[in-house]
């Protein structure tokens, strides 16, 4: 049983909260929404439903993640419960010779036997996955339908700006009729399938080649053969060029460049790299290279780069994708479904150390699509994540380009219900910028949760951010300490919209807090909003008196809620309603409380 972590200042905000609720004639039990608002479609997740119905349970999640490093094991702490409500069964090592697992393709070379040992036990794993009856070839021409129909549902095209209305309508028509084919597709498809393989190759990670790496010291020459599932190269510690079909490398030192390709769904890369600045230039395909497969990189130090394109660095797409960077300042660039990214299983990116910056375009940086989970964990550092500024948000604007990225979760509306997207940074002066989606955010049906522990971080987004759910869904954004900026336009900073919640909770320093309308603690449509700041001198910002720092409209003949509260310090209001050390109500469904 996981333990449960405690919010930062979490009791001060129960009392003030409790306040709140009472100043609105509620209580916490109002704070609930329903599951079955629209009739549950079989891609539901459990976690989603309980935010929904315990939506302070968020706030405890994000605590959670916060703390997951702190338990021993390689990333299996992200996770606390497994989103399929699985346990990993315990690993047995057999006792099957490793030489007959390579039969011909060994031919005899000489690698130290327990790196051998390993690779045998990799290739057992791998033998077992392919063998899965999800994945077996009968249902080929079924799942590669499956395959491309939900990278369709992803894929955006930089040119669709330049299409006319009637071509634009004719792309969504399309889009439709895909989704519901694909909702008969996969209705019988068990992710657990696809995601206990990645948890299991996790374990074997683990175990294996990362808790004790000096035991398999390597000082011969390079090492290379082929297997039918592709190259397996034993690198020494002089630079090297791994290219091609890469099925597993261990190399041990030297500025290294990988350029991996995959075909003849060879769909499995496993690669540990002990040192060196080292350059990865991964599969750029518009189709998941690694779909219904599993990839993982793990490097243990230099300063490294990560060129992704789509559907890689710690993407699973409908299997499991793992990106584990210990040590060095590094760059991670990426277009679509990238950066902790998951659908039909699990994508993790963790970074341990070092100043990094994440760059995407899209689905990106702890992203969560149907069934799915997608998680980007960074430890420490000076960070930088950037997503967006490719893909024009055409359908609402000319110059704001869509993200739905840095902890988020989607679905498809009103067809699939969606993932779960985290992003984790524990430390450091961080600076989070998107656009049109982003931020602790989700869409219909899913969770998104971005927590940020401790540093003097900037917020910067423009709608639909920092805490913001849309259409039945949750989200969150959660930060520990220090002083902050959050900057934007609207819906944003605790805004939950058409029966969805959403908490903007920012725990310690003195903030300063910067939005347009619709935002601060703002419940629309059904739904539920607070924002709350719990300690420090902070500002607030808005243009709209209407519907900020404690609204809550009337829809559907029952009300929405929203809540501001800031608890200690001296604080300023700039627009709107708000003032030091006093409450008020700009609305029968709202309140705000300065205490």
């Amino acid at each position: 049983m996981a333990q449960t972590s405690t919010p930062a200042n979490y009791d001060s905000f129960q009392v003030a909260l409790d306040q709140a609720l009472a100043g609105l004639k509620m209580n916490r039990a109002d704070l609930k929404l329903r599951d079955d608002y629209v009739e549950k479609d079989s891609y539901r997740m459990a976690q989603v439903d309980r935010f929904m119905s315990e939506p302070l349970d968020l706030l405890t999640k994000a605590a959670e993640l916060l703390d997951a490093d702190k338990t021993p094991g390689l990333i299996y702490p992200v996770f606390r419960e497994y989103p399929y409500g699985m346990a990993v069964k315990p690993r047995v090592y057999e006792n099957e010779p490793a030489k007959s697992l390579f039969a011909e393709d060994y031919k005899g070379n000489k690698i130290d036997s327990a790196t051998l040992e390993r690779l045998a036990f990799f290739m057992r794993r791998a033998i077992r996955f392919r063998g899965d009856p999800i994945f077996n070839e009968i249902n080929r021409v079924r799942y590669d339908s499956v395959l491309t129909g939900y990278a369709i549902l992803l894929e955006e095209n930089a040119e669709d700006e330049f299409k006319s209305v009637e071509q634009l309508d004719s792309i969504a028509h399309y889009e439709e009729d895909w989704t519901k084919k694909l909702v008969e597709l996969t209705r019988t498809v068990d992710p657990e399938v696809a995601a206990i393989r990645c948890l299991e190759f996790l374990d074997v990670f683990s175990d294996s080649l990362i808790n004790t790496p000096g035991e398999y010291s390597f000082e011969a020459e390079y090492v290379e053969f082929d297997t039918r599932f592709g190259k397996i190269c034993i690198g020494d510690s002089t630079p090297q060029y791994y290219y091609g079909n890469l099925f597993i490398v261990i190399d041990y030192g030297g500025d290294d460049t990988y350029n991996i390709i995959r075909a003849d769904n060879r769909n499995m890369t496993f690669i540990v790299d002990y040192a060196g600045n080292d350059i990865y230039n991964m599969p750029n395909e518009r189709f998941p290279a690694f779909g219904l497969g599993m990839n993982a990189i793990v490097d243990m130090a230099g300063d490294d780069i990560y060129q992704g394109g789509s559907w890689n660095l710690g993407a699973g797409f409908f299997g499991g994708g793992i990106l584990w960077d210990k040590k060095g300042n590094d760059r991670y660039y990426g277009d679509t479904f990238t950066m902790g990214a998951g659908c039909f299983g699990y994508g993790i990116l963790r970074d341990d150390a070092g100043n990094d910056t994440y760059e995407a375009a899209l689905y990106s940086q702890g992203f969560g699509f149907t069934q799915g989970i997608g998680i980007l964990q960074d430890l420490c550092g000076n960070d930088r994540y950037f997503a967006g500024g490719k893909y024009k948000d055409i359908l609402r604007y000319a110059d704001h380009y869509i993200s739905l990225s840095q902890g988020f979760g989607y679905g498809i509306r009103p067809y699939i219900s969606g993932g779960l997207g985290y992003l984790i940074d524990k430390s450091g002066n961080d600076t989070y910028e998107s656009d049109i989606f982003g931020q602790g955010c989700s869409y219909w049906w899913s969770t998104g949760i971005l927590a940020d522990g401790e540093g003097n971080d900037k917020y910067l987004s423009y709608q639909y951010a920092q805490g913001c759910g849309t259409h039945m869904t949750a989200g969150c954004i959660y930060d520990g300490s220090g002083n902050d900026l959050y900057s934007g336009k609207g819906l944003m900073q605790g805004v939950g919209h058409d029966r969805s919640v959403a908490i903007c909770y920012d725990a310690c320093g003195d903030d300063n807090y910067v939005a347009s309308d619709l935002s601060q603690g703002a419940g629309s449509a059904n739904g539920i909003g607070i924002q709350a700041d719990l300690s420090g001198n902070d500002s607030y910002i808005v243009k709209s008196a209407n519907n900020t720092r404690g609204f809550g409209d009337a829809r559907r003949d029952y009300g929405s809620i929203g809540i501001f509260i800031d608890v200690t310090g001296k604080d300023s209001y700039a627009g709107g309603n708000g003032a030091d050390s006093t409450w008020w109500s700009g609305s029968n469904w709202g309140i705000g409380l300065d205490k």
